[in-house]
């Protein structure tokens, strides 16, 4: 498996073996996708061109392919795929107990409930994953390849054809094996002003980091973040949100927004809020206010609040425990935590017109 060969394949000239390698990359993509046994055929041919190991070859394959892939909308398909593919390899010699550290490595990094510590039998220091191996097979190998992902993503890929070109190809290929149901999130009329809003029509996951903040708590990180971001568009943009329909995401900066006297002042308004938190420090955050919502420091880029499945799954950044969902929460619609404000802004802007139509109904009526 990829894994064995990792350290040597570090030293590998990137571009050249794309050059080298590329059929045999998009043989082992539809290989992965269809099931398609010309990549078997493929693989032995150039093993036997280059002199190459065949394992080895096919490893080299896997590494390029997450590089490439991580840099696309479908690198998360792509573990799905591989790892049922590759699970069945491994679990031919995986024992029915491991040990706890080792099952740790996996479990820990799992977002699969059956791989709960608790759930199994442990006994002098290793588990018994007999009836789990096949979902614990499975986690291994996503978990190992997520984290190869995510450490390619970090690098910024050099502007060369032969990867704009393998790029272009691999995307046109999968757009159309990968269907993604896009839900449209809930929208407010842009007319409308989103100033003295009552709490209420906040998430809770907003109204529990608010909270904290005025307690004198200290929220982690990425909840002040998460706030920030999510308080600044509650207030100038609703609709605003991380990616478009085709899944690109939205690069913007507070000033696209709102004047700079208006984010100004937010800032200004922010900083009173913090200043309950334990550790504040306003010029410090004074700046992470400014970098998060891209105003004149930093990268000039609006830092988007997650999704609500981040919330859920934050791997460790504190969002998980202000996540609480309720009933509004569990709506269809309800994907994103702008997406509970907005639901209640129309539902508030429907009751009014309501009301209105029936003063006016009521009206008419007596002046008969």
């Amino acid at each position: 498996m990829l894994l064995e060969y990792l350290d040597e394949f570090k030293d590998i000239d990137f571009f050249e073996s794309l050059k080298r390698y590329r059929n045999l990359i998009l043989s082992k993509l539809k290989y992965i996708y269809e099931k398609n046994k010309e990549y078997e055929e493929d693989l032995k041919n150039y093993s036997l061109c280059y002199g190459l190991d065949k394992k080895k070859l096919d490893a080299l394959i896997d590494y390029l392919l997450i590089i490439l892939l991580s840099h696309t909308n479908y690198f998360n398909s792509f573990i799905k795929e591989y790892s049922e593919i590759k699970k069945n390899d491994l679990i031919k010699n995986l024992p029915d107990k491991i040990s706890v550290w080792e099952f740790i490595k996996t479990a820990s990094k799992s977002r699969n409930n059956d791989l709960h510590l608790e759930r199994l039998n442990l006994e002098r220091g290793y588990v018994n994953i007999r009836d789990v191996k096949d979902i614990y097979t499975r986690e291994f190998i996503r978990v190992e390849l997520k984290q190869l992902g995510e450490l390619s993503k970090k690098v910024k890929l050099p502007n060369e054809d032969i990867i704009k070109d393998l790029l272009k190809e691999i995307n046109d290929y999968l757009k159309d094996k990968v269907k993604y149901e896009y839900i449209e999130g809930i929208k407010v009329n842009n007319n409308i002003l989103c100033e003295n809003i009552p709490l209420e029509w906040h998430p809770p996951c907003i109204r529990g980091i608010l909270h904290d903040i005025l307690s004198g708590g200290s929220p982690s990180h990425y909840a002040r973040r998460s706030f920030v971001v999510y308080w600044f568009c509650a207030k100038f943009n609703p609709n605003l949100r991380p990616l478009d329909k085709d899944g690109n995401l939205i690069n913007v900066s507070a000033t696209d927004i709102t004047s700079e006297e208006n984010i100004e002042k937010f800032i200004d308004e922010v900083i009173e809020l913090f200043k309950n938190v334990e550790d504040f420090d306003e010029n410090k955050t004074r700046y992470y206010i400014m970098h998060n919502i891209g105003y004149k420091v930093g990268h000039g880029r609006f830092t988007h609040c997650e999704y609500c499945k981040n919330w859920k799954s934050d791997d460790g950044k504190g969002l998980s425990y202000y996540c609480k969902p309720d009933d509004i929460c569990k709506k269809r619609n309800i994907i994103h935590p702008l997406d509970y404000l907005c639901y209640n802004i129309n539902r508030h802007l429907k009751l009014k017109k309501s009301k209105s139509l029936i003063k006016k109904e009521d009206k008419n009526g007596n002046n008969k």
